[in-house]
C-alpha cells in the first residue's frame, strides 16, 4: 500500500501540472493506484530535493485475444512533469522508471492513453507504436425507451453489480484483444471518488454512463458497454435514447470500440473532444508482436477519462 506522503507528492504534482478544477486527493489516488482488484499500479517517479517532478502510473488489467491469449497491460495515465524540470530529461527518466517497475510487477507492456502533446513524444522519442485512433460518435437521444432498467449508482444500489454475471462479462468482439471485466472490477470502477455513474441493464447488456456539459449543453456519455451473454449487436440509437432520457440530455457521445452496438450517428473529429486522446503501445516482453496488436473493444470505462 502506497504511503500517504507518496500520494501527497503525486497529487501536488498532478494538480500543479493539470490544474484540475476538482483537485486530486490522497483518497482518489489510493483508489486508483492501490485498490484496483486487478493489482496495484506500477508508478514511475522522479524526485529532486524531496519534490516530485515526474509521475507516470500504469494501471493493470487483463486483456484477452480472440484466441484466448492473455496479457497484463498497464494502462498509462497521469503522465506529468513539473514545468520547471522540462528539458532536463525528467520526461524520459519518469517513463523509463515506469518500465522498470512494470516489469518487476509482471506486466507485459504499456497501453498508453495520452493527450495530443504526449503521444507524439512517446512515438518519436521513445519508439512506441501509435495505435489507430478510436472513433468519436454523437448520437441524438431520440426514440422509444424500452428494455433497460436505469440505476444511479450509490452506496446502496452498487450491490446490484454482484448479480449481473456469474464470473466474467462476455466479449462482443470477434477480433483483437479485449479487456476482461468482472463484477468485482466493475464495482471498483464505479466507486471512483468524486464521480457519479449510472448503469442501464437489459437482459443482454450493461451500459455505463455519466453526464457532462460542453458549452453549457448537457451530454450523456456512454463510458462502456459490457455483454452479459453472447448476443447480437443492437443499434446504438436504442442505447442513446435510454442514456439521454436518464441524464436529461438531447445528445449522447460514444468514444471507442463497442462491438455490442451497431454504430450509426454523427462522426466527430478528435479535436472536438475536451481532451483529444491517442493510444500508444510499448511491450516489455520479447514474445509479444506489437505490430499485430489490435483492440477489439475499448472505451472510457477502460481507463479513467470520466
Amino acid at each position: 500500500m502506497t504511503d500517504d506522503l507518496e500520494l501527497e507528492r503525486t497529487a501536488a504534482l498532478l494538480n500543479h501540472v493539470f490544474e484540475h478544477s476538482d483537485p486530486l486527493t490522497v483518497s482518489s489516488l489510493r483508489w486508483y493506484y492501490d485498490l484496483n482488484p486487478a493489482g496495484s499500479a506500477a508508478v514511475g517517479r522522479v524526485e529532486e530535493n524531496e519534490k516530485r517532478i515526474g509521475n507516470y502510473a500504469l494501471i493493470p488489467n487483463r486483456y484477452r485475444s480472440i484466441s484466448g491469449e492473455e496479457r497484463i497491460f498497464g494502462v498509462g495515465v497521469d503522465l506529468a512533469v513539473d514545468p520547471d524540470a522540462r528539458g532536463s530529461g525528467a520526461f524520459r527518466r519518469t517513463v523509463e522508471d515506469s518500465y522498470r517497475r512494470g516489469t518487476q510487477q509482471g506486466f507485459d507492456g504499456i497501453l498508453g492513453v495520452a493527450n495530443a502533446n504526449s503521444a507524439p513524444r512517446m512515438v518519436a522519442t521513445l519508439g512506441w507504436r501509435a495505435l489507430s485512433p478510436l472513433p468519436v460518435t454523437m448520437v441524438p437521444a431520440i426514440g422509444r425507451v424500452s428494455g433497460f432498467q436505469s440505476i444511479l449508482i450509490d452506496d446502496a444500489s452498487i450491490e446490484i453489480v454482484d448479480g449481473l454475471v456469474d464470473s466474467e462479462f462476455s466479449r462482443a468482439s470477434n477480433s483483437g484483444f479485449a479487456p476482461v471485466w468482472t463484477p468485482k472490477l466493475l464495482k471498483w470502477r464505479l466507486q471512483r471518488p468524486g464521480h457519479s455513474y449510472s448503469i442501464h441493464i437489459s437482459d443482454d447488456l450493461v451500459v455505463v454512463s455519466t453526464r457532462t456539459h460542453v458549452s453549457n449543453v448537457p451530454f450523456g456519455v456512454i463510458l462502456g458497454v459490457l455483454s452479459r451473454r453472447v448476443c447480437r449487436s443492437i443499434p446504438v440509437g436504442r442505447v442513446a435514447a435510454v442514456v439521454g432520457r436518464h441524464h436529461k440530455a438531447p445528445l449522447v457521445i460514444h468514444w471507442g470500440r463497442s462491438p455490442a452496438l451497431r454504430m450509426r450517428g454523427i462522426p466527430l473529429p478528435q479535436k472536438m473532444m475536451p481532451s483529444p486522446l491517442s493510444l500508444v503501445l510499448h511491450p516489455f516482453t520479447t514474445d509479444f508482436d506489437r505490430d499485430q496488436f489490435e483492440l477489439g473493444e475499448f472505451g472510457f470505462l477502460d481507463f479513467d477519462a470520466y
